[in-house]
């Protein structure tokens, strides 16, 4: 069983805008949550340093996701 090459871009466009709208907001939350934690300086930063990994790979599968949707695209297949 297989998805039309149509319904395949629509999933993967809905994973674009929740990779490009939902990371921001989490990461907006979890700052904020630290900040209020009381947990101490170097363990914030520590914290914060995890938090930018997060959103430095958040960036790379929405790339890797753009480049999927062109290639797709592009192709000529229509069931996948």
């Amino acid at each position: 069983m297989g998805v039309t090459k149509k319904e395949l871009l629509k999933l993967i466009d809905e994973a674009i805008d929740l990779e490009e709208k939902s990371i921001p907001v989490y990461r907006k939350h979890l700052d904020t949550a630290l900040f209020w934690s009381g947990l101490p300086t170097g363990e914030r930063r520590q914290l914060n340093i995890y938090l930018n990994v997060l959103a430095k790979e958040s960036g790379k599968h929405f790339a890797r996701l753009t480049a999927l949707k062109e290639k797709i695209e592009k192709g000529e297949k229509d069931v996948y």
